[in-house]
């Protein structure tokens, strides 16, 4: 759709609610009140939805499963990291800065 045609619809319709309001305000004021029950009745709906809901079900199907090697893997990242750091001497420097920086934050 292009601006334009949006931009004449929301025109038109202003100029049809204005047209009605002026010959039949009383019909401006019912829709009015209908739309505000409507939408009243879906934030209802919404939050009783959000209320009802088992969070503790769909939490737990949600979180990651551990395994046996979990350990395994992690030990091994350890190591690839420990690695990379020694073998780059500016990195090791920038990686004890950070550890001593955070280790005087932390207290």
């Amino acid at each position: 759709m292009k601006l334009s045609g949006l931009l004449f619809g929301g025109i038109i319709g202003a100029a049809a609610t204005m047209y009605v309001a002026r010959k039949k305000p009383a019909a401006v004021a019912w829709a009015a009140g209908a739309m505000s029950e409507v939408c009243s009745g879906m934030a209802r709906k919404t939050v009783a939805k959000f209320m009802n809901a088992d969070w503790k079900k769909e939490g737990l199907g949600l979180s990651p499963k551990h395994s046996d090697d979990t350990a395994e893997k992690s030990a091994a990242a350890w190591e690839q990291i420990e690695a990379i750091l020694e073998s780059d001497p500016s990195l090791k420097r920038e990686a004890n800065k950070i550890k001593a920086e955070s280790s005087v934050m932390s207290h």
